[in-house]
Order: structure tokens, then sequence, then C-alpha cells
């Protein structure tokens, strides 16, 4: 009597059924136009730029002269305007990313009980976020004009002069930022409320239960319940606000003197102002090295932190 033996591959894995195989090619096509668009508009581009910062390309004519090595790299590191460019840029994620995180919570937590009128707050609060960014900075500029602005005449009433706030140092940077933060607070404000919403109930209940008041609640169990979501908009907002360069083109156009210049704006200036393409690759290549190591050490610490709070 002859005994059926199912035979099973020699690397250990079980033989996938024609089922199976089946929907591992439908998923391979259902990914190719995702994958396609991300190699010919992402992937590709990358190459190019890491290529040309090799070489001395201008993007006036396109035509590449001679590979001049990392000699782009060293003259771009060794640049004044490239260094203050990137102090600048450090000075706004420092400060755009933390407060916009802050009050984007504050908010969050402030309108999680329903109350009347809570969904206009809402959308009043989230609408700076969806509205065309260079529309914005323009009403933005226009309330800053030191002449007939609303912000300078309402300093005005309580005697103070008029500011340049958009044409002077500090208030340039300071006017960007705050502009930057205004924008981003209604999206942090959102995911925090979608995150949230998803704390249950009981954990509040059987805090007030055991007497803690809205503050200590919030501290206690709303702000560790939501250190995920806190990480995940801490690195995307990193990630944003390395590539700022919209809220400085349009209100200050870099200035006075470079004080709001930042890395993205300088490497436009060097691409297609100047049309020093090598060294404007250059740039974008160090910036993409910044950003990525910055993400890794984000990813690190909050993973540490997941472990350490496990334990």
């Amino acid at each position: 009597m002859a005994i059926a033996v199912d035979r099973v591959p020699r690397s250990g894995t079980v033989a996938r059924s024609p089922l199976e195989r089946r929907e591992g090619r439908a998923g391979y096509v259902l990914i190719a136009p995702t994958t396609i668009l991300l190699m010919v508009f992402y992937l590709f581009p990358l190459a190019q730029t890491v290529v040309y910062s090799f070489t001395d390309w201008n993007p006036g004519t396109g035509t590449i002269g001679n590979v001049v090595g990392a000699q782009n790299f060293v003259d771009v590191l060794t640049n004044a305007e490239f260094l203050r460019a990137a102090g600048n840029t450090a000075l706004y994620v420092v400060v755009v990313v933390p407060c916009s995180l802050a009050l984007g919570l504050f908010f969050a937590a402030l309108l999680a009980t329903p109350f009347r009128g809570r969904g206009l707050y809402r959308t009043l609060i989230f609408t700076p976020y969806i509205a065309p960014i260079v529309g914005s900075a323009l009403i933005f500029s226009y309330l800053l004009t030191p002449l007939g602005g609303l912000v300078n005449n309402g300093l005005g009433l309580f005697g103070f002069q008029p500011i340049a706030f958009l044409t002077s140092e500090p208030w340039a940077m300071v006017s960007v930022i705050v502009f930057s933060i205004w924008q981003l607070v209604g999206y942090t404000m959102i995911i925090y409320s979608a995150a949230l919403s998803n704390v249950p109930p009981s954990y509040y209940e059987a805090a007030t239960i055991d007497g803690a008041g809205p503050v200590r609640r919030f501290f206690s169990i709303s702000l560790p319940l939501v250190a995920p979501t806190s990480g995940f908009l801490a690195i995307t907002g990193l990630i944003g606000s390395l590539q700022v360069f919209t809220q400085v083109y349009v209100l200050t156009g870099g200035g006075p003197l470079g004080s709001t210049e930042t890395l993205l704006y300088w490497i436009y200036q060097q691409g297609f102002v100047f049309f020093q393409g090598g060294p404007a690759s250059a740039g974008a290549v160090i910036l993409l090295a910044v950003g990525i190591l910055v993400s890794v050490i984000q990813l690190k610490v909050l993973a540490r932190r997941d472990s350490v709070e496990l334990a």
C-alpha cells in the first residue's frame, strides 16, 4: 500500500497555492502605477541631483562641462550664505515644530468636549491649513505693512510707532515663524483630535472619581496616550520645516540681508537665479542627508522611549 507524502521544499518554506500566487501577481499589478510614478518623478530626479552635485551643471543651458568631484560640497559647506541659511532653517525648525504641536494639542484638548459651536471653531482653526499658502501669505503681508496695515494700525492705538515687520530684523523672521505656526496649528489639531477620540472615556471617569481635575487628567492621561501621535507629527513637521520655501519667497524674499533665507531658498537662488546648478545640487543633497539623519535619530529616540514605557 503506497502512502502519499506531501513534498516540502528543502528551504523550509511552504509552497504557495495557485490562488496565493495569483493574488501576489495582482498585488504587483496594483502597485505598479504608483511605483512607476515614484521612479519617474522622484527616484530618477533624485539620482540626477546626486550626479549633478559632482559637476558644474548649468540649469540655464542644461549643459555639463566638467566633473568637479567633491569641490561643490567643499564650496557649499564653507559658504557664509549657506551657513547662515542653515542657521535660519534650524531656528525655524526649533520654534515652529514644537509650537505648532503644543498649540494643536491645546486646541484639540480644549475642543474635545462637545458644546454648541465646536464644529465652527474647529473649521476656523483648520481653514488656514487648507487655504492656498500663497494667497494666505499675501493677505498676511498686507496686514503687516507699516502704513495702513491692520496690525500697525492696532499698535498705533496704543501709542506704538509703525514696525516694518517684513523688512527689518528680527521682525522678518518672527513674521515668517508666526505665519507658519498659524498655518500648521489646524493640521496638528485635527490629528490630535483623532488621537484623543480613541482614548477610552473610562480612563477620564476613573481619574475624575479619584479627584483629578482637568489639568491633571490632561497631563496624566491625554498627553502620555497621544505620545505616538506626537512622534509622528514631530517627524513630519521636521521634514516639512526643513523644506520651508513659499512663506519666505512671498513674505520676505529672503531679506532683509538674508536674515530669513532658508536652505531651500538658498538652493533655489543658486540654481534658478544664478544658474549655479552644481552647488545648488550639492546643497540639495546635504539638505536631504540632514533630513534623513534627523529623522532616523527621532525614530530611534521614539522607539527607545516606547520600549521603556512598555517595560
